[in-house]
Parts: C-alpha cells; structure tokens; sequence
C-alpha cells in the first residue's frame, strides 16, 4: 500500500532530495493550467500504458491529483503498486494542499 506524504514532507524533500519522480495525474489541460513544479503529466486514464516507457521501478514516485476528495492519486499509487512499482508514494491531498501550505506552483 502507498504511503501517504504531506505538504510539508514533499516540500521538504524537493528541497533536499531530488531522487523522486513527482506525477501528476490529472488531464493535459489541468496539468497545463498549474502543477506542482518539477512535475511530469501522465494523466490516470494513460498510467499504466506510460508508466513502463517513463518511470523506473527502482526511483521513488510520487503521485498527485487536485485534492483529497477524488481518489485519482490512490487508484494512481494502486496502479503502480499493481505493476510491481514498490517506492510508491500518495501526496495527500494534491495540488489543493500544495497551494494551501503556501507552496509556489508552476503556471504555462
């Protein structure tokens, strides 16, 4: 099962660490109107064909979808975990939690 991050915790490791993959799942469109920076897009509907062409199953992944009320991110990490993905992790909360904490995002 995905571990669930914090705001706090992923801005704390995108400051120290960058051995992690941040992914956005939500659609081109959403992606392309605000995300959180450093992130790539592959929208839920296209994970599991992309995943294996655009992540490694040895690098961390996080993944984030708008908030905590749609369960895009968990069916995301369940996905990944189902590939055989192991350093899953769930940013609780997403794009809603990111901007709430304070935290810059990256407009087109």
């Amino acid at each position: 099962m995905a571990r669930l991050m914090s705001s706090t915790e992923l801005h704390a490791r995108m400051e120290s660490d960058n051995e992690f993959v941040l992914v956005d799942v939500l659609s081109p469109e959403d992606y392309n109107e605000e995300h959180i920076p450093g992130a790539i897009n592959i929208p839920l509907e296209k994970l599991k064909d992309v995943a294996s062409l655009q992540l490694n199953k040895n690098q961390r992944i996080i993944v984030y979808a708008d908030d905590h009320t749609t369960e895009k991110s968990n069916q995301a990490a369940l996905v990944l975990e189902g590939m055989g993905y192991r350093k899953v992790s769930d940013f609780d909360g997403g794009l809603h939690a990111w901007k709430q904490a304070g935290f810059e995002t990256a407009l087109p």
